[in-house]
């Protein structure tokens, strides 16, 4: 190795036999670290004359560090802001700079909306848009690991980190049943939503069994107004005795207006279930019953694949399915 250059982060990688985030976690206060890999980084560093970035406020601010872009859609919507607190996190302390882009709902991801990026070197991408296929190919060829969040678009190439969608929305329906309910309200979000669809197929799948089961369904399209009449259309149906909304901010209008507007009793007369559990639902005015992501173990395990491709970018494709939990509030009896 020639150390007559100014040495780099990857360079002293390189020479510790670590990843370069581990370098940058050695030299960020406060970060996760080993005391044997910590020892090798700074020998390694003393070698080679590295010099360390400056850290203020606990960020790495110089351009040697990792960048990670994370492209997020519905920044309106109340989920993703939590999503990016945690994401922000767990990439800080694994030494990791943050890069966020905004879509339009239902936007394909493409190389344009990422061109005016591409001048800073991205080592990773952390998507809930989905990618053209152009796409993809481009950032296999530039050696951008490219990670699914929260969705799974069974591309060969990509690694992906998800809350069983499905397995949550089984959940709801297998306590709905064991409440013994039969008339039951579905609200949605919009059409062609990953997350939605497979809430709503393993709700749907699992009441299939019962055919004593009336089901009705309306889109919510993930908004607190399109929760608020989606639940008035649903309720003209007599004898609903449970809903369950395919995330949270469609549960909180849809119980908003089951108060507003009708005489039934949360949860003696009617059962109430959201998905997510993001922060407001834990508020006293709504006391949701939900089923909540794990987001914070999603996002340590985000770190992980990106600090995986660093040591080995030719490594296969992984895909992390997390398990959700119905958490239960004052919206359901027990």
């Amino acid at each position: 190795m020639n150390f007559s250059k100014t040495a780099t982060s990857q360079d002293v990688a390189k020479l510790a036999g670590v990843s370069q985030s581990a370098v940058s976690r050695c030299f960020t206060k406060g970060a996760s670290i080993s005391s044997r890999t910590k020892l090798r980084v700074l020998e390694a560093a003393k070698k080679l004359k590295y010099k360390a970035p400056n850290i203020a406020n606990g960020i790495v601010t110089n351009e040697d560090s990792g960048l990670v872009a994370v492209i997020l859609p519905y920044v309106t919507s109340r989920y993703y802001p939590e999503v990016l607190v945690e994401l922000h996190e767990a990439l800080r302390l694994g030494g990791f700079r943050i890069l966020l882009i905004t879509t339009d709902d239902g936007e394909e991801l493409d190389e344009k909306l990422i061109q005016p990026y591409l001048k800073e070197k991205l080592i990773a991408i952390v998507s809930a848009t989905k990618p053209t296929d152009n796409f993809i190919e481009s950032c296999n060829a530039k050696r951008i690991q490219f990670i699914a969040y929260n969705r799974s678009w069974n591309i060969p190439t990509l690694s992906s980190v998800a809350c069983d969608h499905k397995n949550g929305g089984q959940m709801v329906a297998e306590y709905f049943i064991k409440n013994k309910h039969q008339t039951i309200g579905l609200i949605e979000g919009p059409k062609g939503s990953f997350v939605s669809d497979e809430r709503s197929k393993g709700f749907k799948q699992y009441l299939k069994s019962f055919k004593k089961i009336k089901l009705f369904f309306e889109k919510g399209f993930f908004t607190y107004d399109g929760g608020y009449q989606a639940t008035e259309k649903i309720l003209k149906n007599k004898n609903i005795t449970a809903i369950f909304c395919a995330d949270d901010t469609m549960a909180f209008g849809s119980m908003d207006y089951i108060k507003e507007n009708t005489n039934l009793k949360i949860p003696k007369e009617i059962e109430l279930i959201g998905f997510d559990d993001i922060s407001m639902s834990n508020w006293k005015s709504y006391d949701l019953t939900t089923v909540r992501q794990p987001i914070r173990q999603m996002s340590k395990l985000v770190t992980q694949l990106i600090d995986e491709y660093i040591k080995d970018p030719d490594y296969e494709a992984i895909n992390h399915i997390v398990q959700g939990r119905l958490i239960k509030r004052k919206t359901t009896n027990n």
